[in-house]
């Protein structure tokens, strides 16, 4: 059986209702999000969608075999770095993100702009070498905050004087060369972009008012869009955030990417969590919320968006990195479960990306080097469950065992019938065969393997079949991974102190 993803706009029914709202752990915070499943423990393979609607589905093939893509917070709040007046407002210390700040802090738009825009001179920024950065560590696509929730553009714009080109020292368009040089290295260049919270153009509720009515501050977004759309080339994701309620004002906007770039591949936040599935007319991918990973596998395009510490954007404070067998491990499993991954970075005031950032992106890099085939334009798990040891992804007719948890002697798993035609190591150029053995019965294969893991972060061990891979449907089995908040990283439970709690005396003196 070979499972395909397909569009969240052309899902064709199974043969058992979709769950919502599952509970797992992945760094930070508990997973919810609607996940298929099928009857039993396994799915069953779904329906070809209609020629119109797979005609119109082709836009997102480049991104379903991706599977994997840099994300980058920059913007003002990383020069404040998390901190405002002397108080620590980070992730770290309980409250929102470092991106966040003027809404934590609960800081005046004026003072905001007046205060950060003078200090935005990142003369340190180099295009090629952030994308050469995402290359290297085998991510396909980059998207970029183009505009957050603070209200300020990373591009020029006719809208606002709010941008970076007309309002800070530094005075170039920051878009506008990250564009070009994903062209120029064959990568997929998208934006984020915060069409719906904007803290300072439009009003934030309780009072705050933003410099522009509700009506002015919709012909900005439609300015923004277009500008975005037409002056930079190819815009291969749109990333929209914290969509409203209004379907009309969202069905709107994405009709607008549909016009200027047919191509797009639109995120699923463009309207609120609380729009119906069907509703989401021009939603191409479901995103999951903040560092997520689905309970099961998913069978509906979906990302989720990964921080590899606690903060999206540069915060000073925040020191809790997770590790490169960390990264590596929540790729493989985003894999096995029919995930794309977009992992962020968040430079500093300079320009730079993190010597803790670009060390484990190279260390993923050369992982990928290696086993990327078990990753790019693989298919989630052709059952649904994991095992112990890790999980599985598929292409075709091999599947791609990834193991994270070694055990000398052997790797077995079950719900997969047939015997294999061969297995072997993916890191093994001359794939010299592993011997395996097969249950007729218990559908359980077995394959051994030496004492010692070749990798401790993941193994890749490829089996190949000689026919079309099918799954038991009555296997049995549950997922080990990523299920309870309490194996995997750091959760913050509170947000009460955030901005309560004073910097350290050897801190601000080093400030």
């Amino acid at each position: 059986m070979y499972f395909s993803r397909t569009s969240i706009k052309t899902k064709t029914d199974m043969n058992s209702s979709y769950q919502n709202s599952l509970r797992v752990f992945v760094a930070l915070i508990t997973f919810a999000l609607l996940v298929p499943t099928a009857s039993g423990q396994v799915a069953t393979a779904q329906e070809p969608a209609p020629a119109a609607q797979a005609e119109s589905d082709s836009h997102m093939e480049w991104w379903r075999d991706a599977r994997y893509g840099m994300f980058i917070h920059w913007g003002l709040y990383s020069v404040a770095g998390g901190e405002w007046k002397g108080k620590d407002y980070g992730k770290e210390q309980g409250g929102a993100s470092a991106e966040w700040l003027m809404n934590s802090a609960k800081i005046p738009g004026k003072e905001y702009r007046e205060t950060l825009t003078p200090q935005f001179n990142p003369t340190e920024f180099d295009a090629k070498q952030w994308v050469t950065t995402a290359k290297e560590a085998g991510m396909k696509y980059m998207v970029i905050t183009s505009k957050h929730h603070d209200g300020f553009c990373l591009f020029a714009t006719k809208a606002t004087d709010y941008n970076v080109v007309e309002n800070t020292p530094f005075k170039r368009d920051i878009i506008k060369e990250l564009s070009e040089e994903c062209a120029k290295q064959d990568i997929k260049f998208g934006v984020y972009y915060s069409q719906f919270k904007d803290w300072y153009h439009r009003n934030r509720g309780r009072g705050v008012k933003g410099t522009l009515s509700n009506k002015e501050y919709l012909a900005l977004v439609e300015k923004n869009l277009d500008e975005l759309l037409s002056n930079y080339g190819e815009m291969s994701v749109l990333w929209f955030d914290t969509g409203g309620n209004d379907v009309i004002e969202a069905d709107r906007q994405g009709a607008r990417v549909r016009e200027l770039q047919p191509n797009a591949v639109i995120c699923s936040r463009l309207y609120s969590r609380k729009v119906p599935k069907d509703k989401q007319k021009y939603a191409d991918f479901e995103s999951l919320p903040d560092r997520m990973l689905p309970a099961k596998r998913m069978t509906v395009d979906t990302e989720t968006c990964m921080t590899m510490r606690h903060n999206w954007g540069y915060d000073r404070n925040d020191d809790h990195w997770k590790s490169e067998k960390d990264i590596i491990e929540f790729l493989a499993l985003c894999g096995a479960r029919g995930v794309n991954l977009l992992l962020n970075v968040g430079p500093n005031p300079e320009g730079k990306l993190l010597p803790e950032e670009t060390e484990r992106l190279a260390a993923v890099g050369k992982w990928m080097q290696v086993n990327g085939d078990s990753i790019y334009g693989t298919t989630c798990s052709p059952v649904d469950f994991d095992f112990w040891w890790g999980a599985m992804t598929q292409k075709d007719q091999t599947v791609y065992c990834h193991v994270l948890e070694w055990k000398a002697g052997s790797i077995e798993f079950n719900g997969l019938i047939g015997q294999p035609g061969k297995a072997y190591f993916v890191h093994d150029a001359e794939k010299k065969a592993l011997p395996i053995s097969y249950n007729d019965g218990s559908h359980v294969t077995k394959i051994a393997v030496p004492a010692e893991a070749p990798d401790v972060r993941n193994t890749v061990i490829a089996v190949e079949y000689r026919d079309p891979i099918k799954a038991d449907p009555n296997a049995k089995g549950k997922y080990h991974w990523y299920t309870n908040r309490r194996i995997r990283h750091t959760e913050i439970k509170t947000n009460k102190n955030a901005g309560k709690i004073k910097l350290p005396p050897a801190v601000k003196s080093a400030r």
